[in-house]
């Protein structure tokens, strides 16, 4: 019995060690599985890196310093990924049509405007360098122009993503996703040892991104150095406009879950934000176990979208693997409340642990469920964006500006930042359950190339 939404299984020899593979990416169940390993390493390695660094930058404000300018690079390189979803669904329906030149075409493009962005990104990061810096309290506003060369390799990186999501090599994609965490930890102990302090930590993202993107173009060189011959019927800037509602959903979803760390940084001054920065390192780590569910489902419900095929199980089927995820380590989060805190704010996990939220909840708990919430709320925009839906993004711009609202207005103490959040979440998972709930399945496949959609 096949699994909501994988593909059948005939076509595929099962012997030998690469057949097993095979099989393995083909299966959703199995999909899911290397996915949730690789990206759940990677998300562990990525805390680790957060934690190492909460230990080593001593210095007062060091570390809030450090981790205020990752809050930005987190909403602003993963709202970049709408590059990589874009990518991606392009990918995976031409990989349906069998139309390979159109691949090949559209990495050309996209490598153009990518790299001409990354100019952009490094030309503005010197302009607001020193506004940037005197507004989060920096020491320097060379922290600001590093963070800028960080977003830019990132941002080109999200190209050889996108093919591997798009074409569903999910154990190459796992493995890049691993190897740019284990190399960031490795030149960011470096340079942070060597005596570069916030410059180090901020550097290691770039260093890494650059050999991962440098390593899988290689693989991929004939793509971008063979001829691709004209195609009248591709046209890059239908594309090009659909990185728009991706982008605005993508910058949304991360904003929501990251922007708190910034306005605690700018309202409540370095010591509670770096009590606060630490509280947050354990709480956003729930927001990445779901995300190879979300890495999965995401090409499958684009390409079966493509095929005319109905959709709802393998949101469900997503749903209830990312729910139960995160329910594990909120779970796990209320039994251990002590190891969690000393594990992620070391020194301070008295202090954190010490914080009283109403109710009696514990400060790192309550963390973990207002993350779990947004982590759904980040799985059912993808799947709305890989059925071509736009409207609910209006409704993510609303909870965005409430939030923000929210939290300039009851921030005197820091349990009441998060019950702002959980407010803003739980209407944003009920409005896009409701949402899914009532999506219409596709139109029986389509039958004659008129009555595919245009790209």
């Amino acid at each position: 019995m096949q699994e909501p939404g994988e593909k059948p299984l005939d076509s595929v020899e099962k012997t030998g060690l690469t057949a097993r593979v095979a099989v393995l990416r083909e299966t959703l169940i199995g999909a899911f599985g290397v996915m949730m390993v690789a990206v759940t390493l990677a998300s562990a390695l990525n805390y680790l890196f957060s934690v190492l660094m909460s230990h080593m930058l001593n210095a007062r404000g060091a570390f809030s310093s450090f981790n205020s300018l990752n809050s930005i690079f987190l909403i602003v390189t993963l709202g970049a990924l709408s590059f990589q979803t874009v990518i991606t669904k392009y990918i995976a329906e031409y990989e349906v049509l069998g139309e390979r030149n159109k691949v090949r075409l559209l990495l050309k493009k996209f490598s153009w405007w990518l790299l001409g962005l990354g100019v952009v990104i490094l030309l503005v990061s010197v302009a607001v360098a020193w506004p940037l810096a005197d507004v989060l309290h920096l020491s320097s506003p060379a922290f600001v122009v590093l963070l800028g060369a960080s977003v830019a390799i990132t941002l080109y990186l999200t190209l050889p993503n996108g093919i591997l999501q798009g074409e569903q090599r999910f154990l190459a994609l796992g493995l890049a996703a691993i190897s740019v965490a284990s190399l960031r930890i490795v030149f960011g102990y470096v340079l942070v040892k060597a005596g570069f302090g916030v410059y180090g930590a901020l550097a290691a993202a770039t260093l890494a991104g650059l050999v991962v993107t440098t390593i899988i173009l290689y693989f991929y060189r004939d793509l971008f150095l063979g001829k691709a011959e004209p195609d009248e019927s591709f046209h890059p800037s239908t594309a090009l406009w659909a990185i728009v509602p991706v982008a605005l959903a993508v910058f949304l979803v991360i904003f929501m879950t990251q922007i708190d760390v910034v306005i605690v940084k700018a309202l409540k001054g370095a010591v509670v934000a770096d009590v606060y920065s630490k509280a947050a390192l354990a709480g956003k780590a729930v927001l990445f176990f779901p995300e190879g569910v979300t890495l999965v489902m995401f090409p499958r419900v684009s390409a079966m979208r493509e095929r005319g095929e109905p959709t709802g199980r393998v949101l469900w089927f997503s749903l209830a693997a990312a729910g139960g995820l995160v329910g594990v380590v909120v779970a796990f989060y209320a039994l251990f409340p002590g190891f969690t805190a000393t594990f992620f704010a070391g020194k301070d996990a008295k202090i954190v642990t010490g914080i009283a939220a109403p109710g009696g909840i514990n400060f790192v708990v309550l963390f973990g469920l207002v993350m779990a919430i947004f982590a759904l709320i980040k799985l059912l925009a993808f799947y709305h964006l890989a059925l071509e839906r736009k409207a609910f993004i209006a409704v993510y711009a609303v909870g965005a500006v409430a939030e923000i609202v929210g939290i300039m207005l009851y921030h005197r103490t820091l349990p009441q930042v998060l019950f702002v959040m959980l407010i803003v979440g739980a209407s944003l998972l009920l409005i896009s359950l409701a949402f899914a709930a009532k999506e219409k399945p596709p139109a029986a496949g389509y039958s004659h190339e008129e009555d595919l959609p245009n790209t």
